[in-house]
């Protein structure tokens, strides 16, 4: 029988091994772990936002496609992100750091191409992940003023200022919230789980029950597949209803990693069980009860210009609407906290590393909240210079959001191929696997989701509908290559002077964060008990 010291020993005893793992990895932990698996999973969850996600993508599906292409690309594309989601989760329980899938890539790659390799993915994990929360966020300024216009019997309509405004100010709130002790963070995020699942049951109950008898028909809502793209082809157009259950961020729970209690197991099993299971099961059904609540195709998207909003409008009536719609904001709003706290810990991360031109100052950690806080200064900040695009006009805004998924699923690819060439070629390199391991299966489960990467990348990378002009170009493309050819020619010319990548023992320069490790510190004479004070616990 334990008693209550003996649980505290083991708790240190298992907080010095994985404080001995980053070390290994040439990371020293300055956040405090304090995130649960419970918690882990719950803000995995939290940044998934199931029926808040499809809620700002849903127009896509259904208008361009029709219901068939909403219900079927959803259940299509979530064997694809599945594939992703093992794969990212193989990764980070092997490499779990506040980089995720981009420490991961400096690991698996061959020695040669490593460094640059892994810049290029460091600036394409900032762009992604910099992209997400401001598009996400952008979308619930949209969903707010959404329910006023319900609220006002259509009357309503906001302004591109409005809009702006609001989003200006959300940001700075968040941004306040994730600036908060990671203790408080671990219970606030807590309660994501019962939000998620609370306000999803309930879509996907509201809509059949309160719409009885003027609901879609079955072959409607199961078989039309329709072409409203303008390209000619029913069988783009359904693919383009991908882009709702690809709008997401698979490893942004590993981003908590030198947060959570034992990373290795608890991290990959929140993106395992909430990208796998939950998501994929729930986010089916509720694409189901939204396509039985449709009246009128043609009538679509409404004063609202969110076909979801408009859905429970037609079907609950105004009270109805409003009271469902509520929670989905606020589920909208959680997913915009934990996009944007994912995004704070990718830069913390990447700074450490000195891959951003900041001389690391993002990477410090106030002693007061013990959180990256400059790098909450950084991420607000940027994120209100791409709202200011939207006064420009909505193509410049929606350019930089389009690049989401986009950016971080091709992240997420690079690593994977590189595990699947150690696997296949004699390389300087071994993947050596952390405590989630798929195991001989792991290698047909990588080769899909890099299958399905460039498929559903192909996709996302098109103009959505003919004919092409400037206001309806889809420049996630151009955006990507700029930022990979860009940061290659920028590396290449100067910065491999000042970039090693994570883990490298070489030049680290003053003010690096990383400890050596052990086995490191024997080797130059510096005492174990000096290396103990300086990574222990509590740190």
């Amino acid at each position: 029988m334990f008693t209550p010291s003996d649980k505290v020993d083991k708790a240190s005893i298992n907080l010095e091994q994985e404080d001995a793992r980053l070390r290994k990895l040439g990371v020293r932990r300055e956040l405090k772990r304090e995130f649960t698996k419970f918690s882990t999973l719950s803000f995995a969850l939290g940044i998934l936002g199931c029926s808040a996600s499809i809620a700002s993508t849903f127009n896509t599906p259904l208008l361009l496609g029709g219901p068939g292409t909403a219900i079927w690309a959803w259940f299509l594309g979530s064997f694809g992100c599945m594939a992703i989601a093992a794969s990212v989760a193989e990764l980070v329980s092997a490499y779990p750091t506040a980089g995720g899938i981009y420490t991961s890539t400096a690991f698996v790659v061959p020695s040669k191409y490593r460094r640059s390799t892994t810049f290029v993915a460091a600036w394409m994990t900032v762009v992604g992940q910099l992209a997400t929360p401001a598009s996400v966020t952008f979308a619930l300024s949209q969903m707010i003023f959404a329910a006023v216009t319900i609220g006002t019997d259509g009357t309503f309509t906001a302004s591109t200022g409005q809009v702006l405004g609001l989003y200006v100010g959300l940001n700075f709130a968040l941004g306040i919230l994730n600036s908060l002790p990671t203790k408080t963070l671990h219970r606030i995020a807590s309660f994501y789980v019962y939000v998620n699942l609370f306000t999803t049951l309930a879509v996907i109950i509201a809509i059949p029950a309160a719409g009885r008898g003027n609901l879609a028909s079955h072959k409607f809502v199961w078989n039309t597949v329709e072409d409203g793209s303008g390209w000619g082809s029913t069988g783009f157009a359904f693919l383009l209803g991908i882009l709702s259950v690809q709008w997401t961020d698979y490893d942004a729970a590993a981003h908590l990693s030198e947060e959570v209690k034992n990373a290795a197991v608890a991290t990959p099993a929140a993106i395992v069980s909430a990208g796998l299971f939950l998501t994929s099961i729930f986010g089916f059904f509720v694409n189901v009860s939204l396509c039985y609540g449709v009246r009128d195709l043609s009538t679509l998207p409404g004063p609202t210009q969110l076909v979801f909003a408009q859905i429970l409008w037609d079907n609950l009536g105004k009270r109805g609407a409003l009271a469902l719609w509520s929670f989905v904001i606020i589920l909208q709003t959680i997913t915009a906290a934990t996009c944007q706290l994912a995004c704070i810990r990718s830069i913390y991360a990447i700074s450490r590393d000195n891959a951003l031109p900041d001389g690391r100052l993002f990477a410090k950690v106030w002693r007061v909240t013990a959180t990256p806080v400059n790098a909450v200064i950084c991420t607000v900040v940027v994120e209100c210079l791409f709202g200011l695009l939207s006064l420009a006009s909505l193509v410049a805004i929606n350019a930089v959001f389009s690049i989401t998924a986009v950016a971080l699923d091709l992240s997420y690819a690079i690593p994977i191929v590189a595990k699947l060439y150690i696997r296949l070629f004699d390389t300087d390199t071994e993947f050596t696997p952390g405590p989630f391991y798929l195991g001989k299966w792991g290698y047909a489960v990588n080769v899909y989701a890099v299958v399905w990467t460039l498929l559903e990348t192909g996709i996302l990378i098109m103009p959505q509908v003919y004919p092409v002009t400037p206001a309806t170009m889809n420049y996630a493309g151009p955006i990507m290559g700029g930022i990979c050819g860009l940061s290659w020619l920028w590396y290449m010319a100067f910065w491999h002077r000042r970039y090693y990548g994570p883990g490298s023992p070489e030049k680290l320069g003053h003010g690096s964060t990383r400890s050596p490790s052990l086995e490191e510190a024997k080797e130059k004479g510096v005492a174990q008990s000096m290396v103990r004070a300086v990574d222990g616990p509590g740190v």
